[in-house]
């Protein structure tokens, strides 16, 4: 996961569509629109549909998925200036660790980042601290 999916035109219009459908059947059926109703089928529909939009972005061994090359770090379809990396996040959960750059965005408001089993968490930030130096982790 270098980047999290950001909500699609098409896959909203369709959500708003069948919420707009489900609203216009009741509405037949029962002869009035409850807005709290519709809100809620746009939001089972849109959730539903973003959860299956959403890929498996479990990095397996982040140790073999960073690489240093050429003084970029790199990662997925991410590569940064190695110089340029200076803070790294990494938030460890019971299962998982959240590794991020939040200081080196490849979009606006879109920090790269991916996520690897919390077992891994100690040999990677080792991994990290023998490829950039001096830097400095957010928890």
């Amino acid at each position: 996961m270098t980047s999290s999916n950001p909500i699609n035109k098409k896959t909203l219009m369709h959500a708003a569509l069948a919420a707009l459908s489900a609203g216009l059947i009741l509405w037949i059926v029962i002869q009035e629109v409850n807005l709290l109703l519709m809100l809620g089928a746009f939001n089972l529909v849109w959730i539903v549909k973003w959860c299956k939009s959403m890929p498996d972005s479990t990095v397996k061994d982040p140790v073999k998925y960073v690489t240093f090359n050429n003084g970029q770090i790199q990662f997925g379809s991410t590569s940064i200036p190695a110089h340029k990396v200076t803070r790294v996040a990494l938030e460890t959960t019971n299962e998982h660790c959240y590794f991020s750059l939040p200081y080196n965005p490849t979009t606006p408001g879109n920090p790269p980042g991916f996520v690897f089993p919390a077992r891994k968490a100690a040999e990677f930030k080792r991994y990290l601290q023998a490829e950039l130096g001096n830097i400095h982790f957010i928890h």
